[in-house]
């Protein structure tokens, strides 16, 4: 069951929306009773070259890695600047925080980090910058792409992914951030006409 309300205004394109999940679950072999979630948002388009956005969520809901109910608290932020037309710089920050409905133990905690640059070069050729840390795993990755696009089926584009982590002496053996995992690719994609 999970009834919404959405309420737009005129003055700056604010939104607003908020709903409420209620239901039950069967998990790996267990049984929860009582999962319910109220999530409230609110976006706000200011003249096209701003956007901001912003959520809260609370609720009783499963800590599925540690298979018990969790009172779980989430809040995020998130911002679209336009500063020129062919420039978009995407940002976002997501907190996420869970304690044991019964001891007050706390299962987990994470923040998120997220950005994205994206470039229009030319009508055809663009590149994006993607990057994101983890608090909670300590983890940053860091993904470049360059497309040349002549139509929707005919396209090149080329990138990598890296992925650092910061060590801990006593736990890894090693201390500070490296390099975990690199990858190159490129895709060729060409549309023949019969």
């Amino acid at each position: 069951m999970s009834p919404n309300v959405e309420v737009k205004f005129r003055t700056a394109q604010i939104g607003m929306h908020a709903n409420h999940i209620a239901s039950n679950e069967h998990f790996r072999g267990t049984q929860f009773n009582g999962i319910w979630g109220a999530h409230n948002c609110l976006s706000a388009n200011l003249g096209g070259a701003l956007r901001l956005s912003g959520n809260v969520n609370y609720g009783h809901r499963i800590a599925r890695y540690a298979m018990v109910m969790g009172k779980q608290f989430d809040y995020g932020l998130t911002a679209n600047i336009k500063p020129i037309d062919r420039l978009l710089i995407s940002a976002s920050f997501n907190h996420s925080q869970s304690d044991d409905l019964i001891t007050d133990e706390r299962l987990f905690s994470q923040a998120v980090f997220w950005s994205r640059l994206s470039l229009q070069v030319s009508r055809e050729l663009s590149m994006r910058f993607v990057s994101q840390y983890n608090d909670r795993w300590k983890t940053w990755d860091v993904d470049p792409l360059i497309t040349y696009r002549i139509n929707s089926l005919t396209m090149f584009y080329i990138g990598s992914t890296h992925n650092y982590r910061d060590f801990d002496l006593a736990q890894d053996g090693r201390e500070g951030w490296d390099l975990t995992d690199r990858q190159f690719f490129m895709k060729l994609q060409y549309l023949f006409r019969i």
